[in-house]
């Protein structure tokens, strides 16, 4: 078997995620071997310049401009740049589980064990790649943009690059296969997937090899990600316990018997030693009362608005008013306006208007159709009245943003 890298210090937290850092894009200098990092939710890297390696729970990948990296909750991250070379990271957390909520689209197991057993760096070559970095730098322009539908659209940005993502991983299948990797990334990869399930060192190194002991398991695991079998096990059935917290209708009892949980109390006493904090308040702290700009995990708190949200942003092009999602929906127009106050300090109206304008840029940047017709294809009333919500949003009328977008194109 192949010998994997060793961790000599303990891997830090909230480095790259936390309820600060959902939906903003963070660029990071590397000059020097990074401290090891193991997070609570998963995270896009992209190397934008300098190259280096990624070691993932031991495993040594070639970081290398134009790669981009999707580091799961199970893997510890150590980052090693190249002797004589700083890199440039931008830095996106993705919180899958609330973003799968958000979009009706939940994780199934299947798909997650997908994601976790997936080759962790891609690039800097392949099909999908250019449309990705494209992204990342169009996710870096949204996020100068401080407004609630901004927030909303870069969460619609972070699901496109796990698409992209998908699709360009799934054409390493065939050369990046379990038997290939050092043992401490099969060992975190076998758990990671069945971690709910009743695992002892044994029964994970009987299913990886004959030749295999509980000990090498244990071994292999402390070298790689700082943790002994059983603590690494524990740290990923509360991870998981985590991501439940979201659904704010389920009981803790619960959430502690699906991740592996016989008894609660162990529950809750691990989970405070973890995170120093109770479930309850950990959940508290994450479901923001939408201050401090945290508005993104608030909204899962209304099914309302997000069924709203993906209804407006699936029928832009059509007439919508209170009474159309009222019925389309089946919820009160009254109670809908409250909660987008409350919610995103704005209205409905403000939130379609922006899918709007951001489809409206993608034609007059694609295609040569007049303003006219885009406005209509946009979903506008009139001409008028898409020029001056065009001019509010971009602060440029709809002809002169195509004649800068058509300079960019001719000075690239």
């Amino acid at each position: 078997m192949k010998q994997g890298r060793v961790l000599y210090e303990k891997a830090k937290e909230r480095v790259f995620t936390g309820p600060d850092k959902y939906l903003v894009l963070q660029k990071v200098l590397i000059s020097d071997h990074m401290s090891p990092v193991l997070e609570f939710d998963s995270y896009f890297i992209l190397v934008r310049r300098g190259e280096g390696k990624f070691v993932i729970n031991g495993e040594a990948f070639d970081a290398l401009p134009g790669c981009v990296a999707w580091i799961q909750a199970s893997q510890v991250l150590s980052i090693l740049p190249a002797f004589g070379e700083e890199m440039e990271l931008w830095v996106c957390a993705y919180d899958y589980q609330l973003l799968n909520y958000f979009m009706f689209d939940q994780v199934s197991l299947n798909k997650e064990s997908d994601i976790v057993t997936e080759v962790p760096v891609i690039g800097p070559e392949g099909e999908n790649m250019p449309a990705l970095l494209k992204l990342f730098s169009q996710f870096d322009q949204l996020c100068r943009m401080k407004s609630n539908g901004a927030a909303v659209i870069r969460s619609a940005y972070l699901r496109k690059m796990e698409l992209l993502y998908n699709r360009e991983a799934q054409k390493y299948k065939e050369q990046y296969r379990l038997d290939d990797m050092p043992l401490g990334r099969r060992v975190s990869l076998y758990i990671a997937t069945r971690s709910t399930l009743k695992l002892t060192p044994e029964s994970v190194a009987e299913a990886i090899s004959p030749q295999l002991t509980g000990a090498a398991v244990n071994h292999a695991l402390l070298v790689t990600t700082g943790m002994n079998f059983n603590q690494y096990l524990v740290r990923l059935r509360l991870v998981m316990a985590a991501s439940y917290f979201l659904y704010y209708s389920l009981p803790f009892d619960y959430i502690a018997s699906s991740v592996g949980f016989d008894i609660d109390v162990t529950f809750y006493r691990r989970f405070k030693k973890l995170t120093g904090m109770t479930p309850e308040t950990y959940r508290s702290q994450m479901l923001s009362n939408g201050k401090s700009g945290r508005v993104y995990r608030k909204m899962i708190l209304s099914e309302h608005i997000v069924s709203t949200v993906n209804y407006l942003y699936e029928n832009l092009t059509e007439h919508i008013d209170a009474e159309t999602i009222s019925k389309a929906l089946f919820v009160s127009g009254s109670l809908l306006r409250i909660q987008f106050k409350d919610c995103f300090n704005t209205g409905f109206k403000n939130i379609l208007a922006l899918f709007r304008v951001r489809y409206a840029e993608a034609l007059l940047t694609t295609t040569d159709m007049p303003v006219i017709d885009i406005s209509i294809e946009s979903g506008f009333s009139s001409d008028r009245t898409f020029s001056r919500t065009f001019w509010e949003i971009n602060g440029v009328s709809p002809s002169e943003f195509r004649k800068q977008r058509r300079e960019r194109r001719k000075d690239a």
